[in-house]
């Protein structure tokens, strides 16, 4: 597994905007065969903060995905959209039990 999880913090004048390109690549991720799982959170007590939870079979799939276009483009308009660059953290699975909702 390839685990990643990733904060990212929206400029406070960019916040309605933000949210529907992580929707996005949200569903870009339910076509991609190497995902596990690909959730995008916000956090309650920080609206202005999401917390993406990144499970990739591998590191190969993780690279397919960062190499598709409409991740691409995303990425390519995060300098307009964050306050702060994402904080990406590497993760190893200890234990798991998800049931799809």
């Amino acid at each position: 597994m390839y685990i990643l999880m990733v904060e990212l913090r929206a400029r406070p004048e960019r916040l309605d905007e933000l949210e529907p390109v992580l929707r996005a690549l949200a569903e870009t991720a339910r076509t991609e065969p190497g995902i596990v799982c690909y959730a995008v959170q916000r956090r309650e007590d920080s609206p202005d903060v999401f917390l993406l939870c990144e499970w990739y079979r591998d590191e190969a799939a993780w690279e397919t995905h960062m190499a598709l276009a409409p991740v691409r483009e995303a990425l390519g308009r995060f300098d307009a959209l964050l306050a702060a660059p994402p904080a990406v953290t590497r993760c190893a699975p200890v234990a798991l039990a998800c049931r799809p909702a």
